[in-house]
């Protein structure tokens, strides 16, 4: 041969191997399979809480776990005694297989080694031929290169068929078992083990005898090779095959449906709490709402200290039976914009207490109201005159809320509410107006429950540290990587490179902590010792008349508690809080279908206290942030900072402790000079309209002599620059006027007003203590004045406008 000829065969040899090496060296691909995997979702302690099927409809969870060792001695056993000791491909059963397939004169036996098998899944299951089987081979030995033999088995077990839509050991497990692989017994390790190799015999009535047959010589092979005893085989032998495939868990089906196709999610609820909390939910659903034809009902329950998630019941159960998707249960209302209801008011509450515009106690007009044209009005339709604002938040007084907000600034509180992490209000401050605090905002109740956790985290941790962490304010969470502790609870992750590990959750792979907006995490702009007195305000006694059942509730424990109410009753709200759990419960029907008579402390309450009554006591309530706190001299009477008329006042005067930044908060305005059997001395004194309203209560009012510069006569409805309504149907030709009812109050019982519209005389009306002064007067469109007088020239005038509705 010439050396020309020697040299391009040399040339074409070094190319063959080149190209050789390259296809050697790019044959696996990356990742090895490309399937959609299930998503899953475990508790903190690693039992499943739930799953759902891959996009191929296959029950197929995403490896990640190391395998039981029951069922990797029994796999190896039957598939591939060789497994640790070959490369990818064993030579003697190859052989063996040749000469049992010459014997048979058909292929009876592959001699393909478990990472043969892995390779084949990973191709389809493409036709076994001789050319395909050489393939296998070669791929294999590279794969071996790449994986370490726990990975090649761990991929193999996630990957295996084994029967109907079942893929991969641990969706097997509980398909079959209804438990988790590490909990397998021998018996059923080595059902899993054979079943692969013929996948249909798991189905009744289809060969069950020859899976059983199958599954005994496996248990028999196990005991000769001293893998188990005499003991452990007899047993395994007496055991049954699983019967119809198990449903796997749903314990948390609404937050197992918000996973990602393929995500594992380790996280941090609780398993029985989760489904006692679930069992509670439904357990209303079945009886009490049901018989108000209410719906849906939702419950939340984290931990204070970290924000973590321990029970997420987005919804009552669905119902399996045909015609009851209309329900709404499949909505997870967790993360459903509703409005807030009275949710709000404690907060407004705590910022004007941290801010120093009133004390604990300080009394709040309860009068009526006109803000151009919303006249808000409290639960019972009724006025006090004034009110405790402790009291007003406690028995969720709507009047002396919006005045509350009106002294704190609607754009201000609206901020405020954002930088807590209320993500919900889109809208501008006017857009909301004094609604705002009355249930015109809408908010989620996982972001309204992550909000009251953290205040208490915040007050909680400055009681325990002495130290007060203003951005302290942050989202709940469901997301856990489990520790190394864990071990026992469920097996660990393995690492190796490739597209086919599942590494703990990226925050950017869940969107779980939010709802769909930006991070809801914010700072908290409330004092430690207006938070202590909120959380007072909140744990008190003094409830509505509708929440005459509460002292049933808060009798067992302490809780800082309040409910809301939409308007409508289409929301029911109830948040509590310890030192160390928060519980948010929301019930209604999820497409808005108010019901009559539901109220949150009716309907949610219930639902909220019945869910603390399982959580451990608290060791104690929050510390009292004294160094946060001053003490000063408070009017027991008004609840502002006593002045010198207090003193001088037969009304008590206490040292009380108040935020410290209530030291600058005004003086008592409600104690006046007045000259009476010759001396001077304070007389507490409401203006006319709040003494109207609260004289019918209080007993113990003394109507004050007459004093220079008062003024005795006041105008209750309308108020100066009110606008109005005509009812519809008013104020076309013949149509007969609108009549409203104007009421003013005066401080003397046997006065007598005179009353002018447009000065022209309407008439007078002398005063009862219950009716007040009362005219009805059927004013025409477009704009008035109104003016009031009384015998001895006392006056007001005011301006109002009526308008028809468009």
């Amino acid at each position: 041969m010439s050396r020309s000829r020697r040299h391009k065969l040399h040339y074409i040899l070094i190319g063959i191997l080149t190209v050789s090496a390259v296809w050697y060296a790019l044959v696996l691909p990356r990742p090895l399979f490309d399937t959609p995997y299930s998503a899953v979702l475990y508790a903190r302690s690693g039992e499943l809480l739930g799953a759902k099927a891959a996009a191929d409809g296959q029950w197929r969870f995403p490896p990640g776990h190391a395998l039981p060792e029951k069922y990797v001695r029994a796999v190896v056993e039957y598939e591939d005694r060789r497994f640790y000791k070959h490369l990818g491909v064993s030579l003697p059963a190859v052989v063996r297989a040749a000469r049992q397939n010459w014997r048979a004169g058909e292929v009876v036996s592959g001699g393909s080694t478990l990472t043969m098998q892995l390779v084949r899944l990973s191709r389809g299951n493409p036709p076994r031929t001789v050319g395909e089987k050489l393939r296998e081979m070669l791929i294999a030995t590279r794969l071996e290169w790449s994986y370490t033999k726990d990975e090649i088995l761990a991929l193999y077990a996630a990957h295996a068929p084994f029967g109907g839509n079942v893929v991969g050991l641990e969706a097997a497990a509980w398909r079959y078992f209804g438990h988790d692989p590490g909990q397998l017994s021998w018996a059923e390790a080595a059902t899993l083990a054979v079943l692969p190799n013929s996948p249909a015999l798991i189905h009744p009535g289809r060969g069950r005898r020859a899976l059983q047959a199958k599954r005994d010589r496996l248990l028999r092979r196990l005991l000769e090779a001293r893998t188990i005893d005499s003991t452990e085989y007899a047993a395994a032998l007496i055991e049954p095959l699983p019967a119809a495939p198990e449903p796997l868990p749903r314990h948390a089906p609404h937050l197992t449906d918000r996973l990602p196709a393929g995500t594992v999610l380790h996280s941090t609820l609780d398993n029985a709490l989760q489904q006692r909390t679930r069992q509670i939910v439904d357990g209303y659903g079945r009886r009490s709402l049901a018989a108000n034809r209410i719906r849906n009902a939702a419950a939340l329950v984290a931990d204070v200290r970290t924000g973590e998630v321990l029970a997420y019941v987005g919804n009552i159960t669905p119902s399996d039976k045909p015609g009851k998707a209309a329900d709404g249960r499949s909505v997870d209302v967790i993360r459903a914009r509703r409005s807030t209801g009275s949710l709000l008011k404690p907060i407004l509450y705590g910022a004007l207490l941290g801010e120093g515009q009133l004390l604990p106690r300080t009394l709040v007009l309860d009068t009526p109201l006109d803000l151009a044209g919303f006249t808000p009005s409290n639960y019972d339709k009724t006025f006090r005159g004034v009110v405790p604002a402790d009291e007003a938040v406690a028995r969720s007084l709507n009047v002396p809320a919006v005045r509350m907000l009106t002294l704190y600034n609607n754009s201000r509180f609206l901020a405020l509410l954002r930088s807590m992490g209320l993500t919900t209000l889109d809208r501008s401050a006017d857009h909301y107006g004094a609604t705002l605090i009355l249930g015109g905002a809408e908010g989620t109740l996982w972001e309204m429950t992550g909000i009251y956790a953290s205040l208490a985290r915040s007050l909680e941790t400055y009681g325990r540290t002495g130290h007060y962490e203003a951005g302290d304010m942050r989202e709940l969470t469901v997301s856990f990587a489990p520790a190394a502790s864990a071990t026992a609870a469920r097996p660990q992750p393995f690492r190796a490179e490739g597209g086919n590990r599942v590494a703990p959750p990226r925050a950017e792979d869940q969107p779980l902590n939010s709802s769909g907006n930006e991070s809801a995490s914010g700072i908290c702009p409330l004092s430690p010792a207006a938070l202590w007195f909120m959380f007072e305000a909140m744990s008190g006694v003094n409830r509505p008349e509708e929440e005459a059942a509460w002292q049933e509730f808060s009798s067992m424990k302490r809780v800082a508690w309040k409910t809301g109410t939409s308007y409508g009753n289409r929301d029911a709200w109830a948040i509590g809080l310890t030192p160390d759990y928060v519980v948010g419960v929301w019930v209604g029907n999820a497409d808005g279908e108010g019901r009559a008579s539901m109220t949150g402390v009716g309907y949610a309450a219930p639902v909220m206290f019945d869910i603390f009554s399982m959580l451990p006591a608290a060791d104690g309530w929050f510390s009292e942030p004294l160094d946060d706190m001053a003490s000063v001299a408070v009017c027991r009477r008004s609840g502002h900072r006593a002045s010198e008329w207090c003193f001088s006042s037969d009304d008590p005067v206490d040292t009380v402790r108040i935020p410290q930044a209530g030291t600058a908060s005004p003086l008592c305005p409600y104690h006046r000079p007045v000259t009476a059997d010759g001396n001077v001395r304070g007389w507490f004194v409401l203006p006319p309209a709040a003494e109207y309203y609260y004289r019918q209560a209080a007993s113990d009012y003394a109507v004050p002599p007459a004093m220079a510069g008062s003024r005795p006569l006041e105008l209750i409805y309308p108020r100066h620059r009110a606008t109005l309504y005509l009812p519809e149907g008013f104020g076309g030709a013949g149509a007969v006027p609108a009549k409203f009812v104007f009421r003013a109050a005066h401080r003397s019982d046997s006065a007598t007003i005179h009353w002018h519209l447009d000065n022209v005389y309407l008439g007078s009306t002398r005063s009862a203590l219950v009716a007040g002064h009362a005219l009805t007067v059927a004013p025409a469109a477009g704009e008035h004045w109104l003016t009031v007088v009384d015998d001895a020239g006392n006056s007001q005038r005011i301006r109002f406008t009526v308008l028809r509705r468009e």
